[in-house]
């Protein structure tokens, strides 16, 4: 099974982590190679001085603060020992397992639409900011490759920008609502 890569904490990494972008994404953003990204990210390279002020608007709006810890309370509760008592302890245990282990595919859904409802909140905050900016041009592009640019780059962010659509927020809803029912359903056949 492969293993998972440490989080950065490369200024880069932060930025994508924000604004819920891929590295290919950012990396089309900044006129570079995704290759390049993951390697900056990765430590392997430094990051190209001359993108500087193309990376700087979105820095800006990173928060100061660290975010805040997941919730405790989706984590995995152990689970009490079965009543002997109980003629089917075995077959409620079973379904305390079944409501921890949906609730816990439901919050890994929950956690990646709030993600993605933060980041378009986060693209909100920044939009005005980055359309009034505009990034000096690449190093030995022509003017009309500049202008060309400049154009894609505004309808770009008016892409990254759009609100979260009214299905996204109505299923992040519901998720919290089966999420306290099952909740409620482990909790319930717990002490049994």
């Amino acid at each position: 099974m492969p293993r998972r890569a440490a989080p950065s904490s490369h200024i880069v990494a932060a930025v994508r982590a924000w604004f819920g972008l891929g590295q290919a994404e950012l990396a089309l953003y900044l006129g570079v190679s995704a290759a390049l990204v993951q390697a900056v990210e990765a430590g392997r390279r430094r990051f190209p001085l001359a993108l500087v002020p193309t990376l700087l608007p979105l820095t800006h709006h990173l928060p100061i603060a660290p975010a805040p810890a997941p919730d405790p309370a989706l984590a995995d509760a152990p689970a009490p020992a079965p009543d002997p008592a109980l003629a089917d302890a075995a077959a409620l245990a079973f379904r305390r397992r079944q409501c921890l282990v949906q609730a816990q595919r439901l919050a890994a859904e929950l956690a990646s639409l709030e993600a993605n409802g933060r980041a378009a909140t986060h693209w909100a905050a920044a939009l005005p900011a980055l359309r009034a900016t505009s990034p000096p041009p690449l190093p030995g592009s022509t003017p009309a490759e500049a202008a060309a640019r400049e154009t894609w780059r505004q309808d770009w962010l008016s892409r990254r920008a759009r609100p979260r659509p009214p299905a996204e927020a109505t299923r992040a809803a519901l998720l919290r609502a089966r999420l306290a029912g099952l909740a409620t359903e482990a909790a319930a056949l717990g002490p049994a």
